[in-house]
């Protein structure tokens, strides 16, 4: 599952020394955004410490690298992928296939996650998602806040703004087999505000989200998890196909419900998360 996957800013040794034993879905060593030019050796450094030695509560780690540097700093840490101490590399600005093609020359054992965050990156969906079958893309990820700077839009309360940009990424990712995680959210300490965008993110149809605090890790995989009623739902449809008389049949009766086959797929799927 990827519910909730968590920045860790490289720059920041408090917040690598806390990296261990965070209980997120996924973490994503941040190479990038997050780190100033004066302090780019020491981040690389403590990325390299941190993530190559103990134990971690979050079974999968990646790292957000800085396309600038990227084919140095590979070196410096490729290992750490073989080692099994790192999974993915999160490529950010994706605007062109061929950004996730060089990557995956580099590295091409290490699952990619494609950053969306400009408007050439939405246009280009296409052919970026259908790269899947081909290289090594696992994902999808929004990036709203660089995404809304190149649109000129205004933020909004319920992200008007975004609406398109983020319904297509995850209607590539799905026509595509990928996950799709839906961007940060910035004010960490307004709790309603988060809520009501994890509820949207669910809604848009969105696996997970990414996270700039740790607080916000248990509303995030509370919000991205089913609910009582969806899972309800899930096994009413279930066992409603299980009976002998049902067997054959393309469409059921659920709780006075018209159900089809199509929707005892999305059933097991709530089931099984």
């Amino acid at each position: 599952m990827f519910r909730s996957v968590l920045f860790i800013p490289c720059g920041n040794p408090k917040a690598l020394s806390k990296a261990h034993n965070l209980k997120a879905d996924a973490l994503i060593f941040d190479l990038e955004d997050a780190v100033g030019d004066t302090v780019k050796a020491a981040a690389l450094e403590g990325l390299i410490e941190t993530a190559g030695a103990g134990d971690f509560a979050t079974p999968y780690r990646m790292v957000r690298v800085n396309p600038e540097t990227a084919e140095p700093d590979l070196k410096a840490f490729g290992d750490l992928f073989a080692a099994g101490r790192l999974h993915g590399i999160v490529i950010p600005k994706v605007a062109s296939p061929q950004a996730i093609e060089d990557m995956a020359f580099m590295m091409p054992e290490v699952d990619l996650w494609a950053m969306i965050e400009t408007p050439m990156g939405v246009v280009r969906l296409p052919d970026i998602a259908k790269l899947s079958g081909k290289q090594p893309l696992k994902g999808l990820i929004a990036g709203p806040n660089d995404l809304r700077s190149g649109l000129r839009a205004a933020s909004t309360p319920k992200r008007i703004e975004l609406r398109y940009a983020l319904s297509q990424i995850v209607l590539y990712a799905r026509a595509y087999g990928l996950i799709a995680l839906d961007g940060v959210y910035n004010a960490f300490k307004d709790e309603d505000g988060f809520r009501a965008e994890c509820t949207q993110g669910k809604a848009l149809g969105f696996d997970g989200k990414t996270l700039i605090h740790p607080s916000q890790i248990e509303g995030c995989e509370i919000a991205f998890s089913p609910n009582a009623t969806e899972i309800a739902w899930a096994q009413a449809v279930l066992e409603a196909y299980e009976q002998p008389e049902n067997a054959a049949a393309g469409v059921v009766s659920v709780n006075g419900e018209m159900i089809e086959r199509l929707h005892l797929k999305r059933a097991r799927e709530i089931l099984s998360l």
